[in-house]
């Protein structure tokens, strides 16, 4: 062992044993941090980041820590759920994301999240699919049933302005096979932004439906297409098989510079 070795502080030891062990002897949170963060053996990185109890020291470890299961382990003690929805903001990592949606339970959380637009649209699905409260969904299906009338245009702004965009339209994706369904989808395309963009693409995936009727009515709907971000989506949908062409029927109906263009490259 060199002189300079002897000095070293253990923690910053070459042999991972050692520094396992000065870990249980360290106080200073801080430096625990460090540990978590920047170790290159998982034991270390583990017994570091299960010592320390700042809140800002686990946020720190969260969003900056150089190995995923130290980031995750500090996830796991963060009580702020306002944090938590933070860390998933600035950081897109899948298995952090989904660390930090086990704990949020709060539903304005989940439903900030699923409409706020600075979040990536992974964190939105999840906040919408997997986490947010579907109580509201009592609301919707008074409108879906083929044996009641087709929400109106203001009955589907009031109903986007209380819920949310894009959480309607999931909402709205999960009665498959409903007129109701894709009429209220039709007006939500109207409104634009993201969650008409997310209506277009429910719209679209419908096309491959084997009812003729429901696919008629589809149809319908996106022959009325000008956003240029919803004919994007289109066009993007056509690297399906089972889409390709039922798209490429519509795109020959919507009068856009954007899909004329893919049209006459098809066609040629």
């Amino acid at each position: 062992m060199s002189l300079r070795d002897m000095f070293r502080p253990a923690r910053r030891s070459k042999d991972p044993e050692v520094r396992l062990k000065a870990v249980a002897k360290i106080e200073d949170e801080r430096i625990l941090a460090e540990l978590a963060m920047a170790d290159t053996s998982p034991r270390v990185r583990m017994a570091a980041v299960v010592k320390v109890y700042s809140q800002e020291l686990l946020v720190k470890i969260a969003l900056d820590g150089r190995e995923i299961d130290a980031r995750v382990a500090a996830v796991e003690r963060i009580e702020s759920q306002e944090k938590l929805a933070d860390i998933i903001k600035v950081r897109k990592n899948y298995e952090l994301m989904g660390a930090c949606f086990a704990r949020i339970t709060d539903p304005e959380i989940l439903n900030r999240i699923a409409n706020d637009p600075e979040y990536n649209r992974s964190a939105r699905r999840i906040a919408i699919e997997n986490f947010a409260d579907e109580s509201f969904l009592e609301d919707v299906q008074k409108s879906p049933g083929e044996k009641s009338a087709p929400k109106s245009a203001k009955e589907i702004n009031e109903l986007m302005q209380k819920y949310g965009g894009e959480r309607l339209v999931r909402a709205l994706g999960k009665f498959k096979g409903s007129r109701n369904a894709i009429l209220a989808m039709g007006q939500i395309m109207k409104y634009g932004g993201e969650a008409g963009v997310t209506a277009a693409e429910y719209l679209a995936a419908s096309l491959s439906y084997s009812n003729p009727e429901i696919v008629r009515c589809v149809r319908e709907q996106l022959n009325g297409v000008n956003d240029p971000r919803q004919i994007a989506r289109l066009i993007s949908l056509m690297e399906k098989t089972e889409l390709h062409d039922s798209i490429l029927d519509v795109l020959k109906n919507i009068d856009h510079p954007d899909a004329r263009q893919v049209v006459e490259k098809e066609d040629k």
